[in-house]
């Protein structure tokens, strides 16, 4: 694990510990929790995005039979 040290405003940290204590959780690991969240919201956007121009380019049948080729390829993830 790599490691990172922050200044943040009093006013950020006092919200982030008290979100934290309200989870039940420690502030780093709700830090790390909030900033996964921020990642995976922009990679699910850019996803979209890429299905939207299919959508745009393609008939809907040419569009969902190019999804079900992909999902058949795709690797999992390790």
């Amino acid at each position: 694990m790599s490691q990172l040290t922050l200044d943040l405003p009093e006013s950020l940290f006092r919200q982030l510990a008290e979100q934290a204590a309200r989870e039940g959780i420690s502030l780093q690991h709700y830090v790390v929790y909030s900033l996964t969240r921020v990642l995976t919201a922009v990679d699910l956007e850019k996803q979209k995005a890429v299905f939207g121009d299919l959508l745009s380019r393609y008939s809907e049948e040419q569009a969902e039979a190019a999804l079900q080729d992909l999902l058949a390829h795709r690797q999992a993830v390790p």
